[in-house]
């Protein structure tokens, strides 16, 4: 079963950054994510359609 979600340390390799930046990043609303409580999630066609525009 292929995996619908990145994780933060993937979406960090994808984008060339530090993990910390991907944190900040997600926090000023640059990268879509969806929050479940205090776990951040970033689907797999969210996250590709956004880095597409970029």
């Amino acid at each position: 079963m292929e995996q619908r979600i990145y994780k933060i340390t993937e979406v960090a390799e994808i984008l060339g950054i530090s993990k910390s930046y991907t944190y900040q990043m997600i926090k000023e609303e640059k990268i879509p994510v969806v929050r479940l409580g205090r776990r951040i999630i970033i689907p797999k066609p969210k996250f590709d359609a956004w880095f597409e525009q970029l």
